[in-house]
């Protein structure tokens, strides 16, 4: 008969120890494996796979030709070429509680697409926003500005070439970075335009039959409008041309004209070139300017608004509207991103009366002071705006400040490009003839370099 022995049973506290021992081995033996594993390949020994831990692969950002701007993971990521397009793309870091990695620009609005790992090509021409960002800086400093923007888009496709800001910051280096060098000012940055508007309440009333391209207006010194008192700053006749009117700048002038509108149909014509509306851009962060209901103006709201007053816009949205008399009356959303999905081109204006606009914007480049700001080997058209800054805190507008800007396009008879251009508050000069159109002619003619002896051909719109 064989001997049937029995082991005692276990103490509960027999068993817990058991248990530790049994979950140290099984998480501790891999990780002792894995160092010494990859001891080994230090060693350049063979040894058993070793699994890495890789952060997240995220997609490149690229500009049009190809060149990178921005690469690697989320929380080492590169931007090769430092503040080059940094307004724009932002930048990233740790991962955030709704799941993001990018923390400003293009990194924060596409996130969702670089984590998938795909690619973004941009709109972006280096070379022109190297230059866009360069002739900027120098003429900030060297008025003792404040800040600038310039902006240039391309007639027919709505590609934005260069999106330029002032101050700017080097994204690799974010976090010792101030805030305000880190502003998308051409998308983001609302302000009063001024005289650079006068062309649109001119387009208004040809269009609309109001007005004839030939007419004469009266245009006194001043001009009272409710309880506020209209003045022009270069003296002229007391009657002028429509084309005349643009090439003084004639406030009075441009009042006149536009008292043949209702408050209503001014309010119409201006929201229809864009001003006061959402951007149809969707892949970055863009404001849409201000333009009050039309039944909320007093009689001298409907003077200012005619003039650039009491109306906000950004260099993006300016730039865009621009692009109707460049683009023979049609308004072409513009895009950031190669394959970006935007509305389609509409009418705004017949092609004559984009025509006749861009001929009188000639004209005022050639016979006022703005003839030594012409980009050489390219005909120009453009308007300058001399605009006062209103102060939030104070409720009041500033004393002194100023924004200085130009807006154009060349060549005249098919333009390619619009530009836009701005200087906040210089000291040296507040003259938009002193100080935006030059700064206008430098970067156009960066642009003119960069095509080579000539323009290329012409994009035009779908339609």
């Amino acid at each position: 008969m064989a001997l049937i022995t029995r082991t005692p049973a276990a103490h509960p506290s027999e068993l817990r120890l058991y248990r530790s021992w049994l979950m140290a081995v099984v998480l501790v033996v891999p990780l002792v494996a894995s160092l010494a594993g990859f001891a080994a390949l230090q060693r350049g020994a063979p040894s058993w796979p070793v699994p890495l831990l890789e952060a997240p692969h995220r997609g490149t950002v690229v500009a049009a030709d190809g060149t990178i701007l921005a690469e690697g993971p989320a929380e080492a990521r590169r931007y090769p070429h430092g503040t080059l397009a940094a307004g724009l793309l932002g930048f990233t870091g740790a991962v955030q509680p709704d799941g993001r990695y990018g923390l400003e620009g293009l990194e924060y609005t596409l996130d969702a697409r670089l984590q998938a790992g795909d690619s973004v090509r941009l709109t972006i021409d280096p070379t022109l926003q190297a230059a866009a960002e360069s002739r900027l800086a120098e003429s900030v400093l060297s008025t003792e500005a404040e800040s600038g923007s310039a902006v240039i888009m391309e007639v027919g496709t709505g590609r934005v070439l260069a999106a330029a800001s002032y101050p700017t910051y080097d994204p690799n280096a974010w976090s010792s970075s101030s805030r305000e060098g880190m502003v998308n000012r051409p998308f983001l940055h609302q302000y009063e335009p001024g005289s650079v508007m006068k062309p649109f309440v001119v387009a208004g009333l040809l269009e609309s039959g109001r007005l004839g391209p030939d007419e004469m207006i009266d245009s006194p010194m001043h001009l009272r409008v409710g309880l506020k008192t209209f003045r022009d700053v270069v003296h002229h006749d007391p009657v002028l041309s429509v084309a005349d009117i643009l090439r003084f700048s004639s406030n009075t002038g441009t009042i006149e004209m536009a008292k043949r509108f209702t408050s209503a149909e001014l309010h119409a014509w201006t929201a229809a070139f864009g001003f006061g509306q959402e951007m149809p851009l969707r892949s970055a962060f863009t404001r849409p300017g201000l333009l009050n209901a039309w039944d909320r103006w007093v009689p001298q709201d409907h003077a200012s608004v005619s003039i650039g007053q009491s109306v906000s816009t950004t260099a993006l949205q300016l730039a865009a509207a621009y692009a109707v008399f460049a683009n023979d009356g049609w308004y072409v959303p513009p895009r950031l991103v190669e394959d970006e999905i935007v509305p389609p081109a509409h009418q705004v204006l017949s092609p004559e009366v984009a025509m006749t606009i861009r001929h009188m914007l000639a004209y005022t480049v050639e016979s006022s002071g703005l003839r030594a700001s012409r980009i050489p080997g390219v005909s120009t058209a453009g308007k300058t705006g001399t605009a006062d800054i209103y102060d939030n805190v104070l409720g009041a507008y500033t004393p002194g400040d100023y924004i200085v800007s130009f807006a154009g396009m060349f060549p005249v008879e098919q333009p390619n490009v619009v530009m836009v251009v701005y200087v906040q508050k210089p000291r040296t000069s507040t003259s938009s003839t002193l100080v935006a159109a030059p700064l206008f002619r430098a970067i156009g003619s960066e642009v003119v370099a960069h095509w080579g002896i000539a323009p290329g051909e012409r994009v035009v719109a779908d339609r």
